[in-house]
């Protein structure tokens, strides 16, 4: 909004066009982005907009950047215990996001362990990025199958790095024990199990790299698929 705007319409418009019409906009900054920076800065200690009907808990263990752009139904949790009794389990986790980061509608995020997001990462919508998983599905002492989903122990230990100007595409899904390196790009519902390296084009389920960004030739070269 520009001061000299705002003159020109009191010298040519009617009072109460322009009270009706600054009140309606100063309604619609409070309402749009005001409560949203004020909820940021109860959840987060400082000025980022967060949609009120975002789903947020374990803030006491996360880190947020500045200038990031959360869309609506976000979904962000740090566990620090699961269970009851005897079976409870206790979790040290860490959940950073870098600065400049755009995430989109019902990003759902969990964390046990440690994940990280690094800087000017764009996200789709309806992504999932967990480091843990109910029940072990390997090993000597696995999950049985008797034992309902929600009462298996959550498996800790691994960690998501997630480099900066990484974009990730709609209903992505990014699996534990995963590094996505700097520059990369997740295609549409793909499945991320594996380590991604920098500056490559990733898709499918499981994610394989089909192209990488070539320095010399200044473009994405097609890498081909092992076995053809």
């Amino acid at each position: 909004m520009r001061w000299k705007n705002v003159v020109a319409n009191f010298r040519e418009r009617s009072l109460g066009w322009c009270v009706k019409h600054y009140l309606w906009r100063a309604w619609r900054i409070l309402t749009h982005d005001g409560w949203q920076q004020l909820y940021g800065l109860y959840l987060f200690g400082h000025r980022v907009a967060v949609p009120l009907n975002a789903r947020v808990g374990g803030t006491q263990y996360m880190k947020i950047g500045a200038h990031c752009g959360f869309a609506t139904h976000l979904w962000l949790e740090c566990i620090d215990h699961y269970g009851t009794g005897e079976e409870e389990q206790h979790f040290h986790p860490e959940l950073i996001i870098g600065d400049r980061v755009s995430i989109g509608e019902f990003v759902h995020i969990g964390c046990v362990h440690h994940i990280e997001i690094g800087n000017d990462v764009l996200m789709g919508s309806k992504i999932y990025i967990t480091d843990h998983n109910h029940g072990v599905y390997n090993g000597e002492h696995p999950s049985r199958p008797a034992e309902t989903p929600a009462a298996r122990r959550l498996t800790d230990g691994e960690s998501i790095y997630i480099g900066d100007r990484v974009w990730i595409g709609e209903f992505v899904t990014v699996l534990p024990g995963v590094t996505i390196g700097a520059g990369t790009i997740i295609g549409t519902h793909s499945t991320v199990t594996h380590d991604v390296p920098p500056n490559s084009i990733a898709v499918g389920s499981p994610a394989r790299v089909i192209k990488q960004w070539d320095d010399q030739q200044h473009a994405w070269v097609r890498v081909p698929r092992i076995g053809r």
